[in-house]
């Protein structure tokens, strides 16, 4: 079978658009960056190529330089309740691997593209790139920065100049653009690529699965914005203050996936379409939203909602519960805790299902183990293991518990723990720990309590 690369688009009749020049690098090939920015960057139709630079030890970038930065994704879902099953393949990248010095010297290069989510954003990298270009003389460039926190850029730009001493150039030459990149995307495993390769009749060893949502809000100026309309392709959007969106995401889709994650794992469903066809979860997750999360939003926040449970919902991809509900504990401290704060100062107890979610994460997280071969940590259900991804040092935290604890010390010991919270005592608002406790005592009886169904 013959591997995907640009000989082989004619034979297959695939459209080709493949840029003419390389304008732009971005550092690694994450899931997010692949699925969602390239996916965008290429629909935008600039003639913007870009190179892709290996940062971390999965041999990623080396693997789409193989097949000349090509790689296939299949978008399956449904939008509008409409059902969506397309293929394409991204052509935005012209090739990947380690050859900074090289890259560095590239004549036209103009944009940057930094992962600070990925595992190994390679901002080590990118100093090294600038270091090179600034001794050759040459100029600076604009980085879009992915992160979740308006915060980001400034944040990259302040990681990368602790590696140099770069004087006044890296702020004369270098602009850093916060963006928020939403949009579930994954590599396939293993038994689904070499299915889907013999469907196709071609290898590719990057085939990516996306969701129909996929949207990069940037927050950049005038000048970036005419200089790189992106926002030519759906999805793409440039905003003055990326904070709205942020607190959108936050507040409708993380607490939400907070709310289904930890206690669908716990019931035994693998992916977010089985939480959703779960008749007593989607009560609860119904019920979270309706009673806790949505009331005092406005239309759009309605709409956003609407959007999400399409996404929650979709049948067509296998969007397995711990890899899309990834970083449940920053999850909810961004996005359900300030509900529960809230709630609390107006009723003098914490929130009932959003208070479970918490108890459920926390029984999720305190069975996580460390796998002494890959250094990952990992959650047990029955004979099956799952890897957990979160921050390494809050994983070695509730490592050091058990779900099987007296539930008031198993409360305590996580709410009480300021450097989980970031310096904060989670006891201090009113009722929750007693909720999460009382939670916790249900959940070790009966594995498969949801609250509400008792009449409390």
């Amino acid at each position: 079978m013959q591997r995907l690369n640009h000989a082989m688009m004619n034979r297959y009749e695939i459209p080709d658009h493949v840029p003419d020049r390389l304008r732009g690098v971005q550092f690694g090939a994450d899931e997010t960056l692949l699925g969602v920015a390239d996916r965008l960057i290429d629909a935008a139709g600039l003639n913007l190529g870009l190179a892709c630079v290996e940062t971390s030890d999965e041999g990623l970038a080396a693997k789409l330089d193989a097949q000349d930065g090509l790689f296939t994704l299949f978008v399956r879902g449904y939008r509008a309740e409409q059902p969506v099953r397309r293929e394409l393949v991204v052509q935005c990248l012209l090739w990947g691997g380690e050859a900074i010095e090289a890259l560095a010297q590239a004549p036209g290069l103009e944009i940057g593209l930094v992962n600070l989510e990925a595992d190994a954003p390679g901002l080590d990298q990118v100093a090294r790139l600038l270091a090179l270009r600034r001794a050759a003389g040459l100029g600076g460039l604009s980085f879009i920065v992915l992160g979740e926190d308006a915060g980001c850029a400034e944040a990259a730009r302040e990681a990368v100049r602790t590696m140099d001493d770069w004087g006044d150039w890296l702020d004369a030459e270098n602009r850093f653009y916060p963006a928020l990149a939403e949009g579930l995307a994954f590599r396939a495993e293993a038994d689904e690529a070499a299915k889907l390769c013999a469907d196709m009749n071609y290898a590719d060893a990057m085939i990516h699965l996306g969701e129909p949502c996929a949207r990069l809000t940037i927050q950049a100026p005038a000048g970036f914005r005419e200089r790189w309309p992106l926002d030519r392709a759906e999805g793409v959007r440039f905003v003055d203050d990326l904070a709205p969106a942020l607190a959108l995401k936050r507040r409708y889709y993380d607490a939400g996936l907070c709310a289904i994650a930890a206690p669908g794992w716990l019931l035994g469903c693998d992916t977010l379409s089985d939480c959703m066809k779960h008749p007593r979860l989607r009560a609860y997750v119904g019920g979270c939203y309706f009673e806790e999360l949505l009331p005092g939003a406005d239309d759009a926040a309605k709409a956003y909602v609407i959007e999400c449970f399409e996404r929650f919902e979709n049948p067509l991809n296998r969007n397995r519960l711990l890899r899309a509900g990834d970083r449940l504990l920053r999850r909810f401290e961004r996005g359900a805790l300030p509900v529960i704060r809230a709630w609390a100062r107006e009723n003098f107890e914490a929130p009932p299902r959003l208070g479970f979610a918490l108890a459920a994460l926390i029984m999720l997280y305190a069975g996580a183990r460390r796998n002494p071969e890959t250094g990952r940590y990992e959650v047990a259900r029955g004979k099956e293991t799952c890897p957990l991804r979160d921050e390494p040092s809050r994983l070695a935290v509730f490592a050091t518990l058990a779900h099987d604890m007296p539930p008031e010390t198993l409360a305590y010991a996580v709410l009480a723990d300021r450097d989980l919270w970031n310096g904060e005592d989670l006891r201090d608002i009113d009722g929750l720990e007693m909720r999460v406790a009382l939670d916790l005592a249900a959940m070790q009886r009966d594995p498969a309590h949801l609250p509400g169904e008792d009449g409390k």
